[in-house]
């Protein structure tokens, strides 16, 4: 719980920073919607740690390297599922109250019938889903799957790439954080492209024979 509040004060604080920096001066009315879009990236800052931390945790780098042990960073992926379950609910429900964002609650949940970029909106709602999928099933391992959840985990990058997209298109300040989420887009990608292409052997000491 600690490990949860810390990475949600950090990403909440990080993503209203970045919302500042995109959008210094918003009308009274645009006040929703800025709060919605803050909260938004900061969401969009804590999925990309938590698929960062998923992909590292079981990295042929780690284990030869022994950064950490897995339980460690097992705690800290569920921190920040926690955290940006958290912060998407919440953007979720800002924006959709928010009659200026044009999106309401059916756009929220259904993709393609927001008024608001339907097509951007639809990659962070069939995104959100996704996620929910490959969380929930994860969540329920020990309980109701076994070994088929597994297989569906690799789809968080699916549901990564979709929401970036959200974000690339949905938001009218992403020349702003164009940045933002090219660093996090390659960071994420060269994680997950040498996390299966890095020989497991790589690091390992060498093993004298007397």
């Amino acid at each position: 719980m600690t490990l949860t509040l810390g990475v949600l004060v950090v990403v909440v604080a990080v993503g209203f920073a970045l919302g500042r920096i995109a959008a210094p001066a918003v009308h009274n009315k645009m006040w929703p919607w800025v709060v919605g879009r803050g909260i938004g990236i900061a969401a969009y800052i804590a999925l990309s740690a938590l698929t960062a931390a998923g992909l590292w945790t079981r990295h042929p780098l780690r284990q030869r390297a022994g950064v950490g042990n897995p339980a460690t960073w097992l705690h800290v992926h569920a921190a920040l599922a926690a955290a940006t379950l958290v912060l998407t609910g919440t953007h979720i429900v800002v924006l959709a109250l928010d009659k200026y964002a044009g999106v309401g609650w059916i756009g929220a949940f259904v993709p393609g019938r927001s008024t608001y970029r339907p097509l951007a909106v639809a990659f962070g709602s069939i995104g959100v889903y996704i996620a929910l999928v490959v969380g929930g099933t994860a969540a329920l391992a020990g309980y109701l799957f076994r070994r088929s959840w597994r297989p569906l985990h690799y789809f968080a990058l699916a549901s990564f790439a979709s929401i970036c997209a959200h974000g690339v298109l949905a938001g009218s300040d992403t020349t702003a954080l164009r940045p933002v989420y090219i660093g996090t887009g390659l960071f994420v990608g060269l994680l997950a492209a040498s996390r299966w292409t890095v020989p497991s052997g790589i690091g390992a000491p060498t093993r004298v024979v007397r």
